[in-house]
């Protein structure tokens, strides 16, 4: 195993047991997300809302799941 998460992950399990704990996957799936978070999410959720068109006979369904989920984001 290696790769950038593993050696975030050894490190964290590491301190983890160094206090008597055993975190849950869920814990750690948390630990995972928040180093690895995009933090310009919003603005790029912003500017792709913005730049959104329904293009001509398309797929009002796709467009619609699109339109929630950026809006969801912001």
């Amino acid at each position: 195993m290696g790769g950038k998460a593993y050696n975030y992950l050894l490190f964290y399990l590491e301190a983890e047991r160094n206090i008597g704990r055993n975190p849950t996957s869920k814990e750690v799936l948390e630990f995972l997300e928040n180093v690895f978070k995009d933090l310009d999410r919003q603005i790029k959720a912003q500017w792709e809302l913005k730049s959104l068109k329904m293009p001509y006979l398309g797929d009002f369904n796709n467009f619609q799941s699109n339109f929630i989920w950026l809006v969801n984001i912001c």
